[in-house]
């Protein structure tokens, strides 16, 4: 099966999803850290990189269409999300942060890094809804 082949039916089991749940593109561009617009080319016409397709892939297993988890977040912790991961932690939140990583001998930047490695580990292939491929996102050192 070609890549476009594979976008194609990827693209169709969002859009069906989507539809499924009563959402939309300006939903899914929301949990991407895109633009609605963004979501709507990808959709219809461009490629969707590789790791927002991934990002898709999860918040289609993780939020089966509940927006039960919008608006909720950590107190102390503020992330953005697109092509690259920006996160901002209170003073004691990154004390603690930090104090951890030392005991297990890492840096803070590492062990998030882990911690956000493990996340993207592939899933069981019952966890994955109909049509989704999963794949391992390896970050690297800094």
């Amino acid at each position: 099966m070609t890549e476009g082949n594979d976008q194609t039916e990827f693209k169709n089991a969002v859009k069906q999803w989507l539809k499924s749940r009563g959402l939309d593109y300006r939903w899914m561009a929301e949990r991407c850290g895109v633009s609605e617009i963004t979501v709507r080319n990808w959709m219809s016409q461009k490629n969707i990189p590789t790791l927002k397709q991934q990002l898709i892939e999860r918040v289609m297993v993780q939020l089966p269409g509940s927006d039960d988890f919008a608006g909720q977040s950590v107190p102390g912790v503020s992330v953005n999300a697109s092509m690259s991961l920006t996160v901002q932690l209170a003073p004691d939140m990154y004390r603690r942060l930090t104090e951890r990583a030392m005991a297990v001998g890492l840096t803070a930047e590492a062990l998030v890094a882990q911690a956000i490695a493990d996340l993207v580990k592939p899933m069981p292939d019952a966890a994955a809804p109909e049509g989704m491929k999963t794949r391992e996102v390896i970050l690297p050192p800094r």
